[in-house]
């Protein structure tokens, strides 16, 4: 992989997708999510989802959200 980098712009090396991780690191995350197994249906019947929850927001909402 190339590392392009034009001169007027700074990278912060934390912000970079392709930055590494030591060892260490990559161990701890891995074994930590080996650790906790993922449980389906823990909140079945707490959570209500609506029928339109995929409708289209009304447009005085989603210009809300936009800032305008």
């Amino acid at each position: 992989m190339q590392d392009t980098n034009p001169p007027k712009i700074r990278t912060d090396s934390l912000q970079r997708a392709d930055a590494s991780l030591s060892s260490q690191q990559a161990s701890a995350e891995w074994s930590a999510s080996a650790a906790s197994p993922v449980r389906f249906g823990v909140l079945r019947d707490q959570i209500r989802i609506p029928d339109d929850f995929d409708a289209p927001l009304p447009d005085d909402l989603l210009d809300a959200f936009e800032g305008r």
